[in-house]
């Protein structure tokens, strides 16, 4: 005899017909996404317990540029055929059951899963996920409408790809092999002029220097002192915004395509202690959203101060430089 249906074994534990056991399979399911998307973890006897995973975003280094991966979540299942159960009390409360209907359906369902664990018909639950069976657990496939659920405010983010000057891994220590040919390059330079003085010296012939005091300048011709140009004063920053220097230091947590998407990351990041500020981007037109974190004079500073940053910092987190003055907002820039 063929493999019975989800349904049909159901019918026959609660002694119903198969379609009204199927609507309360559907209403199950139901059941399920809000109590996954309420408290972001359940367990049901005889399948597993499910938890909602946060994936951070992630940045990847190309010759075309920086790519940047927007953040998602996910369901993570672990089959368990025994464990901690919330059938029961998803059914009273998300299925208007009694308490003692809610038990029954529950031990029915439970009986069910272990029926369908050896079985080649598997199992959906609509809108939640469907559910294969293997040696006598699930593998689970969660469904397009779920995870279109769990990432809404995601959902309008996309994979970013941006030109950009060379960034700071937190390991590198680029920036003090940059020093350091700096500082070469300023001794080469001392000692050229130390040497162009002596030989101009050699060059001026002894005698020719007047020792007494310099004649006054003739009535005709005015002095001028000289005054050296004063380099532009950079924009002031709004109030409640940063000014980062050019060449300082900064952690870029996270770049994002939407105000949406940025907003969401930083509310979430600033529930775990974290202190962000926007930089906003250009490139080919467009207009992207970094989430930074700090304002240092070198990179050992900035690196060190990641270190003692709270929990939660995205591990593709890097530092930063600014080629120019930067305005960073507070959240009203997003």
């Amino acid at each position: 005899m063929a493999d019975q249906t989800a349904p049909d074994i159901l019918a026959g534990l609660l002694d119903i017909q198969p379609d009204e056991a199927q609507r309360l399979l559907d209403r199950f399911a139901g059941g399920m996404t809000a109590e996954l998307l309420d408290r972001s973890r359940l367990s049901v006897d005889g399948l597993g317990s499910f938890s909602v995973v946060h994936e951070q975003p992630v940045r990847e280094s190309g010759a075309d540029g920086t790519r940047y991966l927007p953040p998602r979540n996910r369901v993570e299942f672990t089959p368990r055929a025994k464990g901690s159960d919330d059938t029961a009390a998803i059914a009273s409360a998300r299925l208007d059951m009694a308490a003692d209907e809610a038990q029954r359906f529950a031990q029915a369902l439970s009986g069910m899963f272990g029926q369908l664990s050896g079985s080649a018909s598997g199992l959906e639950l609509r809108g939640f996920g469907s559910f294969a069976a293997g040696t006598g657990t699930f593998r689970f496939q969660p469904d397009g409408s779920l995870d279109e659920l769990l990432n809404i405010g995601y959902g309008d983010l996309k994979e970013i790809v941006i030109p950009e000057q060379t960034a700071v891994e937190a390991g590198s220590a680029a920036p003090e092999r940059s020093g350091m040919m700096k500082l070469v390059a300023l001794l080469v330079v001392a000692l050229l002029l130390l040497v162009g003085g002596w030989l101009l010296y050699r060059h001026v012939a002894p005698g020719s220097v007047e020792t007494g005091s310099a004649p006054a300048p003739s009535a005709s011709v005015s002095a001028v002192e000289e005054k050296p140009e004063s380099a532009p004063r950079p924009e002031a920053p709004q109030a409640g915004s940063l000014l980062l220097r050019k060449g300082r230091y900064t952690v870029i947590v996270a770049t994002f395509s939407s105000k949406n998407g940025a907003k969401q990351e930083w509310r979430r990041l600033s529930e775990l202690g974290h202190q962000l500020r926007v930089w906003p981007v250009k490139s080919g037109g467009d207009r992207y959203y970094r989430l930074v974190t700090g304002d240092f004079g070198s990179v050992r500073a900035a690196r060190d101060s990641m270190k003692s940053m709270p929990k939660g910092l995205p591990s593709h987190s890097y530092i930063q430089q600014a080629p120019k003055n930067v305005v960073l907002y507070g959240e009203e820039g997003l």
